[in-house]
């Protein structure tokens, strides 16, 4: 297939707008993955579900059947331990294809627990195929790749290792507890 950049007869006008057009599609893909990792991290079960279309499916290993199920499931996990959580996506990959994309983002979630028990790490990838109805992106299917794992004995010990956190830091919370919930930016 020839570039439709090299095309002399598709106006400049017209690339930039497909061009920006892929961009903002991106965009929003992008923000349903982060909104997906701020509704998991501060516990907001609402928001967690809202990145997906309620037929969507999830594969989280120990997880697999509807994704609002598993919101559910994470959301009452999360609330019995009362551990922390850290979703941190980088290297996000999105290919469009008209009202669907394929999604890759690799993702390092850490988990905190409340009594200062050993912190978990997983380092992984969310393959995602999202699908865009009205204007609006959301996961249709998602599968969990485990790439690896660690765990630190203790979250104290990564407190010296960087000097200590002094007692004016802010610590994260959960919903709605959380600094960045504040009326006051």
């Amino acid at each position: 297939m020839t570039d439709p950049s090299y095309d002399t007869t598709v106006s400049v006008a017209a690339l930039d707008a497909a061009a920006v057009a892929e961009l903002i599609a991106k965009q929003r893909l992008y923000e349903n993955l982060v909104s997906y990792c701020r509704g998991q991290d501060r516990k907001d079960l609402e928001l967690m579900k809202s990145t997906f279309w309620p037929e969507a499916t999830d594969n989280h290993g120990m997880f697999v059947g509807s994704a609002h199920e598993f919101c559910q499931w994470a959301y009452e996990h999360q609330k019995t331990t009362g551990h922390r959580s850290h979703h941190y996506v980088t290297n996000v990959l999105s290919e469009l294809d008209g009202d669907l994309a394929r999604r890759e983002s690799a993702v390092t979630y850490v988990m905190v627990r409340p009594d200062g028990g050993p912190t978990d790490i997983m380092g992984g990838r969310y393959r995602d195929l999202c699908q865009r109805r009205a204007g609006e992106w959301k996961v249709l299917r998602r599968v969990v790749i485990f790439d690896h794992v660690a765990q630190f004995t203790s979250p104290a010990q990564l407190g010296t290792v960087f000097g200590g956190i002094p007692g004016t830091a802010r610590i994260g919370d959960v919903y709605p507890n959380d600094p960045t919930y504040e009326e006051e930016w």
